[in-house]
């Protein structure tokens, strides 16, 4: 079988979706199958191409941007060269949609979409009439034929469903791989002079993560547990998008958490890995998310998270590996006075609940099993598989 993989970018500014889409498009690949990823390459991602890609086939798409609108390209040119059985789709309201829909027509090619929560209620609201306008123009057409859309956990397909899709939905999570050694290496992403307990964020640095609520949450907390500047520190890992990064250096001025918090850019490879490592909690005070693979990686490297309902993990919960917070200063103050005043024994037992969840039930290999499933109940009918949804 031959799958050709579409994501929006090759470079780690494509966020989670680089990560989710490479890891099952390795997953399928170890399965024997003959998978090519096509992205487009703009400016440093087209250097950028190995990494997570590393030993895959990557078809580069080149085109002109405008407004946020890619222009020209080359993917019917890459779809017409590799022929193949099934396309899978990471994401939505790209133009690359639009290229896909009218070649898999034409060539009677099944395919599946991926769109990583982006139909979600909040999603959808962010840029919402931007969305529109895509929608009428290419994404509904697009999300109308295809033969199934995949949602992450059960309340993607609810929004999927409340989106109006009456396609089948194969429900099928994200995943991670364990990392080799669990622990701190040497390469501490941070400035070791702070001596404290850092409190990791890793991901994007976007409005929807929640991250001026964490600092209004702090300073609070400052007031109420004076004692917490000097055992912990709010690391913030992650690529600056619409300025955000900005807007949250003015909020630790205004609220003189200078020495409380750290940026530290962007972190990739063994540097990720140390954040990792090096953390002694993590946080995702979310409005929206479709599976987060920040969270995943988290628990795979056995830190107690504090994440939202909206990160789509009722496991974590279920199985006391997380900590509950809702998207409101009040509930995050509340989360982090239950993580500090645990023991460090009761954090790491939090922690190692949360790696035999992901060891369990997020490791690409289980992940892609499942996904081969569908694309053969696609490709030669018969009865779907269980995480395949009608209604």
């Amino acid at each position: 079988m031959k799958v050709i993989f579409m994501t929006n970018s090759f470079s780690h500014v494509g966020g989670g979706l680089v990560g989710a889409a490479s890891g099952l498009a390795r997953g399928v690949s170890d399965f024997g199958h003959d998978v090519v990823v096509s992205a487009y390459a703009e400016n440093e991602a087209t250097a950028n191409i190995g990494g997570p890609w590393f030993g895959l086939r990557c078809a580069p798409l080149h085109a002109r941007r405008f407004g946020g609108v890619h222009f020209g390209g080359n993917l019917r040119r890459v779809l017409e060269a590799e022929t193949p059985d099934l396309t899978q789709v990471n994401g939505l309201w790209l133009r690359m949609s639009a290229d896909s829909h009218r070649w898999c027509k034409q060539r009677n090619v099944p395919y599946l979409i991926s769109p990583h929560g982006m139909l979600d209620e909040w999603a959808v609201r962010n840029s919402g009439w931007k969305k529109k306008l895509a929608g009428y123009w290419f994404e509904y057409v697009h999300l109308n034929d295809a033969a199934c859309l995949h949602a992450l956990c059960q309340s993607e397909a609810d929004s999927i469903r409340k989106f109006g899709q009456k396609n089948p939905v194969c429900v099928i999570p994200n995943g991670v791989d364990l990392p080799p050694v669990v622990g701190g290496s040497a390469l501490c992403p941070w400035n070791q002079s702070y001596g404290r307990k850092a409190l990791l964020f890793m991901g994007r640095i976007h409005p929807k993560k929640g991250l001026p609520l964490l600092l209004s949450a702090w300073a609070l907390l400052k007031e109420t547990l004076p004692e917490v500047k000097d055992s912990w520190f709010i690391a913030i890992a992650g690529w600056s998008e619409v300025g955000h990064q900005a807007e949250l250096e003015e909020q630790v001025r205004e609220l003189c958490l200078h020495g409380d918090v750290e940026f530290l850019g962007p972190l990739h490879g063994e540097f990720k890995a140390s954040a990792f490592g090096h953390a002694s909690a993590f946080i995702l005070p979310s409005y929206s998310e479709g599976l987060p693979m920040s969270v995943l990686e988290a628990w795979s490297y056995k830190l107690p998270s504090l994440i939202t309902p909206e990160c789509n993990l009722p496991e974590g919960f279920d199985s006391d590996a997380a900590i509950c917070i809702e998207a409101d200063v009040d509930s995050i103050v509340a989360g982090l006075i239950e993580v500090f005043e645990m023991s460090d024994g009761q954090r790491a037992e939090i922690g190692q609940r949360a790696y035999r969840l992901v060891e369990s039930k997020f490791t690409w290999p289980e992940i892609a099993k499942q996904m081969v499933e569908v694309y053969e109940w696609i490709l030669g009918g018969g009865d779907a598989p269980s995480s395949v949804r009608f209604i």
